[in-house]
């Protein structure tokens, strides 16, 4: 006689399958939304030594080394270009190009933005803050990204160890404490899995005693 297996079973087994597949999915996404950028700046870069370099070689070949020429050729050329950028043709050329290449590949906009401090394109001031937000019983690390106009907060809560990946959240004020700590030390605790995170929240506490009070019990 066949043996007929319980259906339960089967769903389980699926159900662990479908599981798996996404978190394999969410770890693709993850490690390209890091890799891709990195990888398109390194062989931009790469690429841009090497014709340098192949110029250099029947100039200054039995001189120097055309690889050292290629180098400091590309140092004057990236401070020539931001000098350029200074200016206010060159901040609109910049805009530009940014608007319609590097904008197009994943992560440029956030990398940009936590590099530089502050959201991109604006012009007004405003600042990714490193903050605690308050979810459920617990407040996780994230970034106020903006503000609405009623006074709530567009949130970020980043992925760990992959910052550029996260969730966006809107909170009302009184779930948000602001940190005074710098984005980038802030970016490197929790792409290290939180390790230095409590050194920056003890210093941030040391500047602002009271900050870390936790919520009015009963809160929502």
């Amino acid at each position: 006689m066949k043996q007929r297996h319980p259906v339960g079973n089967d769903r389980t087994k699926h159900g662990a399958t479908e599981t798996f597949g996404s978190h394999l999915k969410r770890a693709f996404i993850d490690g390209a939304v890091i890799v891709v950028p990195i990888a398109t700046i390194v062989l931009l870069t790469l690429s841009v030594v090497r014709r340098l370099q192949d110029a250099a070689h029947p100039l200054v070949g039995h001189v120097v080394h055309p690889l050292i020429v290629a180098i400091a050729a590309l140092v004057l050329i990236v401070l020539a270009f931001g000098l350029l950028v200074r200016s206010a043709p060159g901040r609109w050329v910049q805009r530009r190009m940014e608007a319609w290449i590097f904008e197009r590949v994943p992560g440029y906009k956030l990398a940009k933005a936590f590099a530089s401090e502050q959201i991109l394109g604006e012009g007004d001031g405003r600042t990714i803050r490193p903050a605690l937000a308050t979810i459920e019983d617990g407040q996780c690390p994230a970034f106020v990204m903006d503000e609405l106009a009623d006074g709530r907060l567009l949130v970020f809560v980043p992925g760990s160890p992959a910052p550029m990946a996260g969730a966006l959240y809107i909170f009302t004020a009184d779930k948000v404490q602001i940190l005074d700590i710098p984005v980038m030390p802030f970016v490197q605790a929790i792409s290290s899995w939180g390790l230095g995170m409590a050194d920056l929240l003890q210093s941030s506490l040391a500047a602002k005693p009271g900050q870390y009070d936790p919520p009015p019990s009963g809160s929502n």
